[in-house]
């Protein structure tokens, strides 16, 4: 047996799932230890027993170069290869160590931790999950930072044994769905292009209408808000854009931010639907936004509890009654907005959220066959599976989060939509419904939280924008208040390619289904889609992709 092609190769495919499971739980104290780790150990069935130093991997990671020892397990991989593991190695998260530490002890946090504590055991058969947890702390407190190498060098034991089988099960559960993921958006692309071909007469219209990427001519206003949200008990702000001189009420749009967020992460989209016409409020929701979150990472406060999964849609629904208030017994606001006239446009938790006010229901079934596994038993890094079962666990039967008002709903990677919801909850949404789903995407991965999500619904009016270089944090703007630092490399492409698309579909869409303006619908198909988009951030929208069609697709995975 050949143990340098074979045995390093699922080495670095364990380590990379470490890196994975890293890169995940931070993207979204003390000092020096006595000593840390020296050696890495597995057992490679049936050769035996193999130690890898951390020094040479230090060495590796640092300078490119490989000791002897090294180069007996990697002198066989593609130089591509060796490349990828060196920048897994050394690839630096800047998290602060406060920050390590408030995750680390949280529910979600412990849990991610422990998983990866399965694959680095502090003795065989022993997780190594308050080592873990001292090394992620310390080496987020050292100058060099939070990184794979450093993780391993801060490992406060001599010796970490590498469970060799539950590393390739997470690894393989990452590249199978990665490979699921691009036969699904292969399929989708190929949909895509044969509802062009159908739409070509109804095109002819496009060039009569002007840009949509580009601002509009209203004039408008920006106004702070602050309503009562009394199942909490606290004030919540809102940033209200209003537009000015119509000569009738403002449709309104809604913006619900996802975790540790704010409303300035989708400023620009704001901006531009209210130049275009449009009442927008972007409200900073309790507990799960950034000033709270903040608070939690610095311990100052607990962390977002299960009932966020409630409270969140009626943090909207109270933010709408206190509008209809206002726009009633203010004279200075009546008639500038119509509070019955409501589109939603949802990240993330919030596009979980802005599902249940368009009338998609918890499934309880899902939820009781999706979480009951017990917690050992689970080495997989999907954070969105974690949050949705951590939100489920709420005492939340037999409630209708839907709201009348709304009447139109953009969910932007949705979170929610695999376990919380379900194709029984999906099915119950009857009003018009876009999803944006990013190919890259490691927090809600498109294939469970978008893609099936989507291919449930049963609404006449439904759209899939697909964007394979997609990540979560595409159609987002940076924020000055955001507590999470996330790397360039898991941000993915510059604003300049992406936002275009989020000002164009939106404005196309709540022109067409929230402001009764039928001649914006021309605008939602591929051919304009096509027309629009730039070879740096390709992308396909689709109408009629049905679940069979996806899982036809998903049958060539193997």
């Amino acid at each position: 047996m050949d143990i340098s092609s074979l045995g390093f190769r699922d080495l670095t495919a364990a380590i990379a799932s470490c890196g994975l499971g890293i890169a995940i739980a931070f993207s979204h104290i003390l000092p020096s230890p006595v000593y840390g780790a020296e050696q890495i150990r597995f057992w490679y069935s049936p050769a035996g027993e193999f130690t890898i130093y951390i020094d040479d991997l230090e060495k590796f990671a640092k300078e490119g170069k490989l000791s002897k020892r090294l180069g007996f397990y990697l002198d066989r991989l593609p130089e591509q290869q060796k490349a990828q593991f060196r920048e897994a190695l050394s690839t630096r998260y800047n998290i602060s160590h406060v920050t390590a530490s408030q995750f680390t002890y949280s529910p979600i946090g412990e849990i991610l931790v422990r998983r990866l504590g399965r694959i680095l055991q502090i003795t065989p058969q022993q997780n190594g999950f308050y080592a873990l947890r001292a090394a992620l702390i310390l080496s987020a407190n050292s100058e060099e930072g939070l990184s794979i190498l450093n993780i391993l060098k801060r490992y406060p034991v001599p010796i970490i044994y590498l469970d060799l089988p539950s590393g390739l099960q997470a690894y393989a559960e990452f590249s199978q769905l990665t490979y699921k993921k691009e036969l699904a958006i292969a399929a989708i692309q190929q949909q895509a292009i044969a509802e062009t071909k159908n739409n070509q007469n109804e095109n002819k219209t496009l060039t009569n209408i002007n840009d949509l990427r580009r601002s509009g001519k209203v004039v408008w206003t920006k106004e702070q808000f602050s309503y009562f949200q009394s199942d909490r008990h606290v004030h919540i702000p809102v940033d209200l854009y209003l537009p000015q001189g119509l000569n009738h009420p403002a449709p309104l749009i809604v913006i619900s931010h996802g975790l540790a967020s704010n409303p300035d992460t989708f400023q620009y989209l704001s901006q531009h639907l209210a130049s275009n016409g449009f009442a927008v409020a972007a409200l900073e929701h309790p507990k799960t936004g950034s000033r709270d979150f903040a608070a939690f990472l610095s311990g100052l406060s607990n962390a977002p509890q299960p009932e966020e999964a409630i409270q969140r849609s009626q943090d909207v629904k109270y933010l709408l009654n206190a509008l209809e208030q206002k726009v009633k017994t203010d004279a200075q606001w009546r008639d500038r907005f119509n509070p019955e006239q409501v589109g939603l446009i949802g990240h993330s938790l919030g596009g979980y959220t802005v599902l249940t006010l368009g009338g998609a229901q918890l499934n309880f079934n899902q939820i009781n066959r999706e979480c009951s596994i017990p917690e050992p038993n689970i080495s997989s890094f999907n954070i969105s599976k974690v949050l949705q079962c951590r939100f489920s666990s709420s005492d939340i039967s037999n409630i209708d989060l839907s709201d009348p008002r709304v009447k139109a709903i953009l969910a932007i990677n949705p979170l929610g939509g695999s376990t919380l919801l379900g194709k029984e909850g999906m099915q119950n949404i009857r009003i018009p419904t876009a999803i944006f789903a990013s190919g890259d995407d490691l927090f809600t991965p498109a294939v469970p939280e978008q893609f099936f999500p989507f291919v449930w619904l049963t609404t006449p009016q439904k759209y899939l924008m697909t964007f394979p270089k997609g990540t979560h944090f595409s159609f987002l703007e940076r924020s000055d208040r955001g507590v999470l630092v996330v790397p360039e490399t898991v941000l993915g492409e510059k604003p300049e390619f992406t936002h275009p698309y989020a000002k164009a579909f939106s404005l196309a869409f709540f022109q067409t289904y929230l402001n009764n303006h039928p001649e914006f619908a021309a605008y939602l198909n591929n051919t304009y889609i096509q027309a629009i988009a730039p070879s740096q951030f390709p992308a396909s929208l689709t109408s009629n992709f049905s679940e069979e069609q996806l899982r036809q697709s998903l049958e060539l995975a193997p």
